[in-house]
């Protein structure tokens, strides 16, 4: 019996409010290269079940870190959507022997909201709970709170629910440049040219922190090309992974 042969293995992290299966297509690219793939669900999100306490992103890094040994996943290369990028950079940081390569897109090492605009937010996300906790506010209650976390660019954290909005918070507060400057292995930033979310100017500024960090911007994608435009996104992946 042949027994299939495979590059290296690529580990696919999601961005906040997805899951493993949205990046099935990207998944299927990567498979018609040959590489092994996983792209498993980070707690709080697809199947797997929020954490019972808030988390922070060492928490996750240390959840991938489990995964990994159930899995008998050795040295992959991690491929970073916007949140899972996040946790791609602190893994690396915490198990810098057990990381092959880095792809990161869409991920906010630096966050693209002024920290003194999320504080407003917070203060006034709890002001906004007390006032539209009146009736008949109540009615109301769920648009106020969508349109405040647009405008404070933190529309992710309106679906946020349980331990996950404290999660979110943290998230979103712990810091990553440390993360950066210590990364030790190849690292690729795959930017969509449109991306809004976390534009090309934080990729930049990574770029600048990082050691040795590529920076590559696919024209006409935005924040979503890792599954949007998964075919051309991989090929991207691939001819990083070529120079290695």
């Amino acid at each position: 019996m042949k027994f299939p042969f495979f590059k290296q293995t690529i580990v696919i992290l999601h961005g906040w409010n997805l899951s493993g299966e949205r990046f099935l297509p990207l998944t299927n690219e990567f498979k018609k290269l040959r590489y092994k793939v996983f792209a498993p669900d980070l707690p709080g999100f697809g199947e797997e079940k929020a954490p019972e306490t808030p988390w922070h992103i060492k928490d996750y890094a240390d959840f991938l870190q489990g995964y990994f040994r159930k899995k008998h996943i050795k040295n992959p290369i991690l491929v970073g959507h916007s949140f899972g990028g996040r946790v791609s950079l602190k893994y690396q940081q915490l198990y810098p022997k057990n990381v092959r390569a880095i792809i990161l897109s869409g991920t906010p090492g630096f966050s693209p909201v002024p920290k003194k605009k999320m504080f407003i937010f917070f203060i006034l996300s709890k002001i906004g709970k007390i006032i539209f906790s009146i009736p008949p506010l109540t009615l109301f209650s769920d648009v106020a709170r969508r349109y405040l976390y647009y405008v404070a660019g933190t529309r992710e954290f309106f679906h946020a629910e349980g331990s996950m909005r404290q999660t979110f918070k943290h998230i979103v507060a712990d810091d990553l440049v440390v993360s950066m400057e210590s990364m030790q292995v190849p690292c690729l930033l795959l930017w969509g040219e449109y991306d809004v979310i976390v534009p090309v100017s934080i990729a930049k500024r990574m770029q600048e922190v990082i050691p040795n960090a590529t920076l590559k911007v696919i024209p006409e994608a935005d924040h979503g090309v890792p599954f949007k435009q998964s075919d051309i996104f991989a090929s991207y992946v691939e001819g990083f992974l070529k120079t290695l």
